[in-house]
C-alpha cells in the first residue's frame, strides 16, 4: 500500500517562537516532511531560509490566507506563496448561511482561483463543522461551494475531524470529492458531545485510519496533522504520538 506524505500545522507555535530552526529540525526527526504555514521563512533571506528548510527534508505545504486578504492583498499572497514554493493557498471560509452568502463566496473563489491557477497555485478551501451542519435541500453547504465553483479554480482541504463533528462521514466525502482534495487535515476528537474535545491523532473517535487510507486511494498529496489545543500531552509529545500512531497503522 502507498504511504501518505505527512505534514503538520500549528501545535508547536510557542516552540517555534523560541527556536524556529530547532523546532523544525525536531519535527523532521520525528518523520514529518511538510509544514503548513511556515511564514517565519519570509523573514530575512527567503531563498537561504528555504534552502535550509529543504535541507531538513521539509517543504511548505500551503500558504494560508484570510478571506478578506484574498480581496485586498492577492498580489502579496501570490508572491509569498511562490517565494515559499508552496503549491497551495488555503482559505478559511465565512458564513454558510444564507445561501446567497455562499454563492457570493463562490464567485470570489472562482475569481481568485483563476488568478492563482495562472501562477501554478491551487486555492484550497478549509472547512469547519458549519459547512456540514448547514444544509440546503439535503445538500451540505460544502456541496454548494463545490457545485458553484470551477474544479480548476477551487479545491478543498478537508478537515476530517470538523467534518465528523458536523455529522458527515469523511471517508465518503473523500471518495465523492476525489480530484478536488489535494490535502487534508487529520486530527482527532475523544468525544463528539461538545465542540473542541481534541486528542492526539489515533486516540479518539474520528475515522483516522479509514480517512488517511481514502486520502491515499484518491490521490491526496498531503495529510496534515493538527490539534487545535493539546490534551494530556505536550505539543511535541502530541506531534510524536500522532505520527507514530499513523506509522503503526501502516499509513506512513
Amino acid at each position: 500500500m502507498a504511504k501518505a506524505n505527512i505534514g503538520f500545522i500549528g501545535l508547536i507555535g510557542e516552540e517555534t517562537k523560541e527556536d524556529f530552526w530547532g523546532a523544525m529540525r525536531k519535527a523532521a526527526e520525528i518523520g514529518y516532511r511538510g509544514v503548513e504555514g511556515a511564514r517565519e521563512l519570509l523573514k530575512g533571506d527567503v531563498k537561504s531560509n528555504l534552502s535550509r528548510f529543504h535541507e531538513l527534508g521539509l517543504q511548505v505545504i500551503t500558504y494560508s490566507a484570510k478571506r478578506a486578504e484574498l480581496r485586498e492583498n492577492l498580489d502579496t499572497i501570490i508572491a509569498n506563496a511562490i517565494a515559499l514554493e508552496a503549491p497551495h493557498v488555503s482559505v478559511w471560509g465565512g458564513p454558510s448561511h444564507p445561501k446567497e452568502s455562499l454563492l457570493r463566496d463562490a464567485e470570489l473563489y472562482n475569481e481568485v482561483g483563476r488568478r492563482l491557477a495562472a501562477e501554478g497555485l491551487k486555492l484550497c478551501y478549509h472547512n469547519h463543522e458549519r459547512e456540514f451542519i448547514t444544509t440546503f435541500n439535503g445538500l451540505y453547504a460544502l456541496d454548494i461551494l463545490a457545485e458553484f465553483t470551477d474544479p480548476q479554480c477551487l479545491y478543498f482541504e478537508l478537515d476530517v475531524a470538523w467534518a465528523t463533528f458536523g455529522g458527515a462521514d469523511p471517508v465518503q466525502l473523500l471518495h465523492r470529492m476525489a480530484g478536488r482534495v489535494p490535502a487534508i487535515h487529520i486530527k482527532d476528537l475523544y468525544a463528539l458531545s461538545e465542540r473542541g474535545q481534541f486528542t492526539a491523532v489515533g486516540t479518539g473517535v474520528v475515522k483516522v485510519k479509514e480517512s488517511v487510507t481514502a486520502a491515499i486511494e484518491t490521490g491526496v498529496d498531503w495529510v496534515v496533522v493538527e490539534q487545535d489545543r493539546v490534551r494530556n500531552l505536550t505539543p511535541f509529545e502530541t506531534l510524536t504520538a500522532s505520527y507514530l500512531n499513523l506509522k503503526e497503522a501502516g499509513l506512513v
